[in-house]
């Protein structure tokens, strides 16, 4: 793990793009960057918790063991994504985290940005506004994730990672049985329904990549 200073650096991420210029030069300035080898951990349960982590290359998986000690993966932090938000309120991570790929993170570090929220009403206020915002699409995601098909999710989540990676080629974060877990659904559901769609015509799979063939069929799939 390699940590180094950091600042101007912050701009680009949707989480903070409602900030203005000023607040967000407060964050630079209590922010680090960190990077990570390919499979290097970042946290583990029982740490100390070091503040919010917003992901500028690369990807994060953040997973908990199951009481059979069986890996849950919890959320994959792509480019652009911010994680580990609610370890803010808390003394100790309670799951795991660790680099995907070779991976480039922006720290913004606990002490200083609590100080920030509790002596800034104005920061204080958008930060709230913010964590709404996400409590909202969460409410969104598992509503999707629940009462979607498979082939909705799956569609959805192949669009999503398009948009993040502006291409119509992606790279997979995890393997694709890890995509399954991610996505609520078995490893035999997920690769025959995968396959539908690449006999469809709509993705194209090769190992851990994906192209979408055809953007407008596949977002009917979501709707």
């Amino acid at each position: 793990m390699k940590i180094g200073g950091m600042k101007g650096m912050l701009e680009g991420f949707p989480l903070l793009a409602s900030l203005a210029q000023e607040q967000r030069e407060k964050l630079e300035v209590m922010a680090q960057e960190i990077c990570l080898k390919k499979g290097t951990m970042l946290f583990s349960p029982g740490e100390p918790t070091q503040g919010l982590y917003m992901v500028r290359e690369g990807a994060v998986r953040v997973y908990r063991l199951s009481s059979q000690g069986k890996e849950i993966t919890q959320e994959i932090a792509g480019l652009g994504s911010a994680f580990a938000l609610a370890s803010l309120y808390a003394d100790t991570y309670h799951c795991f985290a660790a680099a995907l790929k070779d991976s480039r993170l922006h720290l913004i570090k606990k002490k200083e940005f609590m100080d920030l929220v509790t002596t800034d009403i104005k920061f204080a206020g958008e930060w709230i506004r913010m964590l709404s915002m996400l409590v909202i699409r969460l409410r969104q995601r598992l509503s999707d994730l629940y009462l979607k098909a498979p082939k909705a999710r799956i569609a959805g989540y192949l669009l999503l990672m398009a948009e993040m990676q502006d291409s119509p080629s992606i790279t997979l974060p995890v393997p694709r049985r890890e995509l399954a877990t991610l996505l609520g659904m078995t490893q035999e559901t997920f690769y025959r329904t995968t396959k539908e769609l690449a006999n469809e015509g709509l993705v194209r799979f090769t190992g851990k990549a994906a192209e979408i063939l055809n953007f407008d069929f596949l977002s009917e799939i979501t709707e």
